[in-house]
């Protein structure tokens, strides 16, 4: 399937053809905002370039112009989920040297020291063996046994809307399993590690940086009571600013699918925040909800073609 999109894809390596089907499609009046999570910096440094000389410019500004209905016309904003240690440097250094603004949210939790759920489903991905297992209610639908594949799909899937308690006590469940090692602590090493408020704080000193909440546990806002929501919330941005001495005005929703996001999580991040992004493909328009932004997802995999597609036809 990847291969099969680069291939469809080839005809807009020639910017006469995206620049045209962009305003064949009225799109090219439309600024955008592009999300990343782990890729080489190579591969981020190719994705930005094939969309020049359309400009990247701050998310707050962005958004500014789109409030006051100014054009964002050529105009694209450049951010990252998660904070990922070697992808929050590595990128950091492509954006400093080429002078491009980037806004990094982050998820306070993992900084603190506590991987984020998918990261330990990856681990259990790698090194659970591949048997069958007694499997907890919340993941039977009516089998008490599940092998090690349909253990994998189902908590790829709850992490998207259940709570954090439930997801925590499915995926320990299944990390007892591991063979060799019985503690989580003695697998961290092989997970992504956080990049540190240290680090935090030295980057957030160059106005080209930005760094946002993610919230507090990385738990799909649909899976959280109002009093958690508020939490997640508060606390983050409250942690955030702490650390960086800047205000935290904007919110990433925690996967950022529609089923992810609820009207509460809507309504109480309007309450403490600017704005708030999801992963729901798109462009700004002037139908555009301030707390229900659009993104345009790239990826590690995706040609620059694929990259001026996506940006084309959203």
């Amino acid at each position: 399937m990847k291969n099969i999109k680069n291939f469809i894809s080839y005809p807009f390596n020639s910017k006469l053809f995206f620049d045209l089907y962009q305003k064949l499609l009225n799109k090219s009046s439309n600024g955008f905002i592009l999300s990343f999570h782990d890729l080489s910096p190579q591969t981020f440094k190719s994705h930005i370039e094939c969309l020049l000389p359309a400009k990247p410019i701050p998310l707050d500004e962005l958004i500014k112009r789109q409030m006051s209905e100014k054009s964002n016309k050529n105009c694209f904003s450049i951010t990252f989920d998660d904070g990922v240690e070697e992808t929050v440097r590595n990128s950091w250094d492509v954006c400093l040297k080429h002078n491009w603004p980037v806004t990094f949210f982050l998820p306070v939790n993992y900084l603190n020291g506590e991987n984020l759920p998918f990261q330990k489903i990856q681990l259990l991905e790698y090194y659970l063996k591949d048997k069958e297992y007694t499997v907890p209610k919340d993941l039977k639908k009516n089998k008490s046994l599940m092998n090690k594949k349909r253990i994998i799909e189902q908590l790829k899937k709850i992490i998207y809307y259940e709570s954090s308690f439930n997801i925590k006590e499915n995926i320990n469940y299944f990390l007892k399993f591991l063979p060799q090692k019985s503690e989580l602590k003695n697998y961290k090493y092989l997970m992504p590690r956080a990049i540190s408020w240290d680090e935090v704080k030295k980057i957030s000193k160059n106005d080209l940086s930005s760094f946002q909440s993610h919230g507090v546990s990385h738990t799909a806002c649909s899976g959280l009571t109002t009093d958690e929501l508020k939490n997640e919330m508060i606390s983050s941005k409250d942690i955030i600013q702490k650390h960086t001495g800047k205000k935290v005005n904007g919110f990433c929703y925690p996967y950022g699918s529609p089923n992810s996001i609820n009207q509460a999580s809507i309504d109480i991040a309007s309450k403490f925040f600017d704005y708030s992004t999801t992963l729901i493909k798109g462009r700004l328009t002037n139908k555009s909800i301030l707390h229900y932004l659009p993104r345009i997802d790239l990826y590690e995999e995706n040609k620059a073609s694929l990259v001026k597609m996506k940006v084309a036809i959203s």
